[in-house]
């Protein structure tokens, strides 16, 4: 659902994992917006009024009362920075560090390996992986990419990054997470079953999750394999 008001304005596609967390953070954090599809299918996304906002021609990108700017993660960074959402963007230079580099290795790492390799190839974003390169994802969840993500956890003292309450990272992290296991159930994320009960701590911790989920639960669960 939107909550619409002259500032905030979220381009969206509904079912990209890439979105979504915005739209989350948005409606965990009580701020209002205004979701506007990009109709990437008809080429929206190249129009030229959306090329002077975002020359990336991406989703998501964001107008702030005629501030704009793109990538799903700083237009996260921003808003709660904005509107003083401390509990998922701490203040405190260390556990802000500690977010900003689970932020950096979800893009830099986890979105092209995982997200990239395992729940794109089926919604026909990306090309299947071959059998050896799903057995290198495999083997680097279980011997880089789980550790890297365990010790980010414990740095928190908690369950999830943000310690006993999700911060940006997490609500990334879960959102990735919940649609490659809905989609890809039998895969090596979908299995990890340390991984799922992070993802599923997060999520408790998102009550308003279903304000914003239904389409793209409609989308993934569609493309499960």
């Amino acid at each position: 659902r939107n909550r619409i008001m002259p500032g905030v304005k979220l381009h969206i596609l509904p079912m990209s994992v890439s979105c979504l967390p915005c739209v989350a953070l948005c409606e965990e954090g009580g701020i209002q917006y205004e979701s506007k599809i990009v109709d990437m299918m008809t080429g929206a996304h190249k129009a030229p009024e959306y090329l002077a906002m975002n020359p990336m021609h991406c989703v998501p990108a964001m107008d702030d009362d005629g501030f704009t700017m793109w990538e799903g993660r700083a237009i996260a960074r921003y808003l709660a920075a904005k509107f003083g959402l401390e509990s998922f963007y701490p203040s405190d230079p260390k556990k802000r560090a500690y977010c900003d580099l689970a932020l950096d290795f979800h893009c830099g790492v986890w979105y092209e390996k995982i997200t990239k390799g395992i729940l794109y190839p089926p919604c026909g974003w990306a090309p299947a992986p071959s059998a050896d390169e799903l057995a290198a994802i495999e083997k680097a969840l279980h011997e880089d990419y789980w550790p890297a993500l365990q010790k980010m956890i414990a740095f928190s003292g908690g369950k999830m990054l943000g310690g006993d309450s999700p911060n940006l990272a997490d609500i990334f992290f879960c959102v990735h997470l919940e649609y490659t296991k809905m989609c890809c159930p039998s895969s090596c994320v979908g299995k990890h079953a340390a991984l799922m009960d992070y993802s599923a701590a997060v999520k408790a911790k998102l009550p308003k999750w279903s304000n914003w989920s239904g389409p793209a639960d409609e989308w993934f669960t569609s493309k499960k394999v």
